[in-house]
């Protein structure tokens, strides 16, 4: 049987509300709870999700080219390099996925855009990975400045930029959440369920956003431990002012006391 391939892309925070209108107007398209099915050509198909990403069935390099420069104005945070995901797929006998090629037993546009989902989420995932494991990587010398030293060697500013930092990576992960989640297309469309659940086990799915939720909680505890030493240095340095305070009238006081 002939193989032919699926590429899925990462380009973008999210495309933007009138994508769909400008697709319709362009191309033969779709529209499946919140996802766009346009056909670029006869046998070539391209999924769209409204977060960002596209998965292309067998859509060939001039098609795809074009169809990416439409879709550029649409973008919201394009990404300077998207993130891509490929497969094989082939008509079979049952279906399965095997060595990154995908049998069907079905080739109907339903069953691509439950495929589709699992594609597209496994290239967020993906997207979060890198987001988390840089962003743990480059505070990692905190908790070690912290256990060598007994204190953190960031002033007050600097750790309010290292906080805001933090916390735009968890929120980014935690507002996306639910694109994590089994789709609502599947309400609708519950006999194709079975293809998205096959699917993102292949892709390991459930075991990365567990792994993904435990660097999260990293992340949470890094954040907590700058917010106790922003909240020390804060009251270090209104002990000092009452200090010194202290002092200053102490040393009016004599001077009264002696000179006058």
């Amino acid at each position: 049987m002939e193989h032919k391939k699926v590429t899925g892309f990462l380009t973008c925070e999210r495309f933007v509300e009138g994508v769909g209108a400008a697709l319709k107007e362009r191309y033969k398209c779709v529209e499946h709870k919140d996802v766009f099915v346009v056909w670029v050509d006869k046998n070539e198909c391209v999924i769209v999700l409204r977060y960002g990403a596209i998965v292309c069935w067998h859509v060939g390099y001039e098609n795809l080219k074009f169809f990416k420069d439409f879709l550029r104005p649409f973008t919201v945070d394009a990404y300077q390099k998207e993130l891509v995901e490929e497969f094989d797929y082939t008509l079979g006998s049952e279906y399965k996925i095997s060595e990154d090629t995908i049998y069907f037993d079905n080739e109907s546009v339903d069953v691509k855009i439950a495929l589709s989902h699992a594609i597209a989420q496994t290239l967020k995932i993906e997207l979060f990975e890198k987001q988390i494991a840089q962003t743990i990587e480059e505070s990692s010398a905190i908790p070690n400045q912290l256990a060598a030293t007994g204190k953190i060697r960031l002033n007050k500013k600097d750790i309010s930029k290292k906080i805001g930092e933090l916390f735009l990576v968890k929120s980014r992960v935690n507002l996306h959440y639910d694109l994590l989640d089994t789709p609502e297309y599947f309400w609708e469309y519950p006999e194709y369920e079975g293809y998205y659940e096959k699917m993102t086990k292949y892709l390991d799915i459930g075991a990365r956003v567990a792994v993904l939720n435990k660097k999260v909680e990293v992340i949470q505890e890094i954040l907590d431990m700058l917010s106790n030493e922003q909240k020390h240095k804060y009251s270090s340095f209104l002990e000092w002012i009452i200090i010194i305070l202290i002092g200053v009238e102490i040393v009016m006081s004599l001077f009264e006391h002696f000179v006058l």
